[in-house]
Formats: C-alpha cells, sequence, structure tokens
C-alpha cells in the first residue's frame, strides 16, 4: 500500500495505524513496569473499526474516544476510562472492564457478551461529576448475555431492547434505569436496586418474575397514561400528512400507556410511537405506512386489514396479535424504486400471532420468534427469515 493512503477497511492511514501499534505496546511496558513505557493515551482519538482484539490496555486513557465498530474481543480494559466514549457497535466479547469508568459512554449495538464489567462505572456523567456533560449511557440493544456486572453502577442507563441473558446483576445499582423490551431471562438480581427503574415490556421467566417481586416491584412496569391527549394529537397528525409536514404535528410518543387504545381507520403514516405499551389496541384498516413501533408492547393487538408497508417494528412485542389480511410491502424511498424499505420486524415476538396477511413483500423477520404463528411457507416466500424459529410455526 502507498504510503498516505488510506485503507478502506479501516478508514485509517497505514502510518496512524503503526503508531497505535507502538503506543500499544508502551503502553504494555508500562503496566508491568518496565522500562521506556508510558501510558496510553488515546483521548479523543478516532479508533473506530480498528481489530484490537486480546489488547492490554489497563489504565488506558480513552475519553471521548470514537470505538464504534471497533474489536476489542478478549482484550483487558479494566479500570480504563472511557467517559464519553462511542463503543457503538463495538465487538467487546469477553472482554475485561472491571472497574472501568464508562460514564456517558455509548454501547448501542455493541456486543458484550461473557464480558466482565463487575463494579464498572455507567452512570450518568454530571457537572459536578469531575466536570463530565451530563449524557446518559446508552446500550441500546447491547448484547450483555452472562456478563459479569457485580456492584456496577448502572443508574440512568438506557437498556432497551438489550439482552442480559443469564448475565449476574448482584449488587448493581439500576435506579432510574430504562429497562423497556429488555431481555432478563435467567439474569441474577440479588440485591439490584431499581428504584425510579422504568420497566415495561420485559423478557422475563419464572424465576426473574419473582426475584423481581421479592424487591417490590411489578415485573410488567407501569408507563404514563396519555389517554386524555390522544384525540387532539391524532387531529394534529391528520394535518401534518394531509399538509404534507407543512401543518399539524406529527404524532411522536415514547414511553407512555396506550393499552387498548382504537386506531382504527386512520392514517398513522410516519408516525413514531416508541417503547410504549399498546397490549390490545385497535389498528384495524389503519395506515402505518413507514410508521416506527419500535420495542412497543403490542400483544393481542389487532392489526387486521392495515398498511404496515414500511412501517419499523423491531423488538416489539406482537404475541397473540392479528395481522390478518394486513399488508406488508417495501416502500420506496423518496419515489426512488431503488431504495425500497421493508416492513422490519427484527426481533419481534411474535408467538401465536396471526400472519396471514393479504401481502408481505420482502419483509424482515429475522431472529423473530415465531412460534406457533399461523402463515403459509408462500406467503412468507422472500422474506429475510434468519434465525427464526419458523421450523416450528403452524401452517394455516
Amino acid at each position: 500500500m502507498v504510503s498516505g493512503m488510506v485503507d478502506h477497511k479501516t478508514g485509517h492511514k497505514p502510518e496512524f495505524v503503526a503508531d497505535v501499534k507502538k503506543a500499544l505496546a508502551a503502553h504494555g511496558k508500562w503496566t508491568q513496569g518496565q522500562r521506556g513505557g508510558h501510558q496510553a493515551d488515546f483521548s479523543f482519538a478516532d479508533l473506530s473499526g480498528l481489530s484490537l482484539g486480546r489488547v492490554g490496555l489497563s489504565k488506558a486513557k480513552l475519553t471521548g474516544a470514537c470505538l464504534a465498530g471497533t474489536d476489542f474481543a478478549g482484550s483487558d480494559l479494566s479500570q480504563a476510562t472511557l467517559v464519553m466514549a462511542d463503543l457503538a457497535g463495538a465487538d467487546l466479547r469477553g472482554t475485561n472492564l472491571m472497574g472501568a469508568d464508562l460514564r456517558g459512554v455509548r454501547l448501542n449495538g455493541a456486543n458484550l457478551a461473557d464480558a466482565n464489567l463487575a463494579g464498572a462505572d455507567l452512570r450518568m456523567g454530571g457537572a459536578g461529576s469531575g466536570g463530565v456533560p451530563g449524557r446518559r449511557s446508552e446500550l441500546v440493544d447491547a448484547k450483555l448475555s452472562r456478563a459479569m456486572l457485580m456492584g456496577s453502577k448502572l443508574e440512568n442507563c438506557d437498556l432497551t431492547g438489550a439482552e442480559l441473558i443469564d448475565a449476574d446483576l448482584t449488587g448493581a445499582d439500576l435506579s432510574g434505569a430504562i429497562l423497556v423490551a429488555t431481555d432478563l431471562r435467567g439474569v441474577t438480581l440479588t440485591d439490584v436496586r431499581l428504584h425510579g427503574a422504568v420497566l415495561s415490556g420485559l423478557q422475563l421467566d419464572t424465576r426473574t418474575i419473582a426475584e423481581i417481586l421479592r424487591l417490590g416491584f411489578d415485573p410488567k412496569g407501569k408507563l404514563p397514561l396519555l389517554a386524555v391527549q390522544v384525540p387532539q394529537l391524532l387531529q394534529q397528525h391528520k394535518l401534518w400528512v394531509e399538509s404534507g409536514g407543512s401543518r399539524g404535528k406529527r404524532l411522536d410518543l415514547d414511553m407512555v400507556d396506550l393499552s387498548a387504545a382504537d386506531f382504527s381507520g386512520r392514517d398513522l403514516s410516519g408516525a413514531r410511537i416508541l417503547r410504549s405499551n399498546l397490549e390490545g389496541s385497535r389498528f384495524r384498516g389503519t395506515t402505518l405506512v413507514l410508521a416506527d413501533l419500535s420495542y412497543c408492547s403490542l400483544g393481542k393487538a389487532d392489526f387486521s386489514g392495515g398498511d404496515l408497508s414500511g412501517c419499523v417494528l423491531r423488538r416489539a412485542d406482537l404475541s397473540g396479535a392479528s395481522l390478518k389480511d394486513a399488508v406488508l410491502r417495501r416502500v420506496p424511498l423518496g419515489g426512488d424504486s431503488d431504495r425500497p424499505w421493508p416492513t422490519n420486524l427484527q426481533y419481534a415476538r411474535l408467538a401465536g400471532a396471526d400472519l396471514s396477511c393479504a401481502e408481505v413483500e420482502g419483509a424482515i423477520f429475522s431472529y423473530a420468534d415465531l412460534t406457533g404463528v399461523r402463515t403459509s411457507a408462500a406467503l412468507l416466500a422472500g422474506a429475510d427469515l434468519r434465525g427464526t424459529c419458523l421450523d416450528r410455526a403452524a401452517d394455516a
């Protein structure tokens, strides 16, 4: 490779990568007390996309660093300072993060399976906390299966859609944390603090339900009601749709209780209702083109005859819901047929749902729970079914 050229795979120049490797070697000497070593300081550096698996970065400085998509699998980041760092989509499987300072960190979509975060600090940073600006630590969709989180400080963390299967949270502080559509099956919750935490749409097993009850909390959780404002909000959204956005206001809700609401026959195109309780709600004949209902609890909701083309239902709980005669087509973004936007049901829970839709065109069902759904192989032909349990689905 010609000197100075960027490696298109990593997005970095080879000289920069060589400098990173030198800094890592010097840090290794520093941690071992050897001559010529010095502490690594990658604060605010861009190390995104680099392959740094099994490196030793204990006590390293990585404040504000861009580490999105970086491979740290099996590395030692114990007691490292990662305040406000961006680790979205990073590979942290089996990584040692014991005692690491992760205040205000972004870990959205990161894979932390088997990682050790015992005693790690993932609180929201604040003006009185070392001058760290306030930002909620984000672990949305993070994979934390079997992770060790004993004694971790997780106050106010956003764990929406995170997978904590068989994780150990003994003594962890989850005060004020957001636990919506979070998978807590098999998790150890001994002496966990949940004061002020938001619980909704959790995936739980019998033992975990009993443990949450023992801690004095409702496993189903409770979101604030919004029933009084709904008619006005729907009228504003109607004006927004009819005027192409020049009048009215888009329906945009987050973490509210709209259970058993009736949206039948309405045009909710482009609406955003996220992380909300919509159990038993009625959407019969409703237009939900390019709407976003991600992380919502939609158990036994009725979407029959509705248009869900391009609708996002990622990690939504649609157990027992009816999509009979519904339409799930691709939508060309901006009128460009080369940019089709499919209906997205990735990781959705559809156990026992009626998927005898009128039309399914290229919908995404990857990693969804399709146990016992009513559908046909012909109807789902062309859909993305990777990682599903369709082999157990009942053919309608």
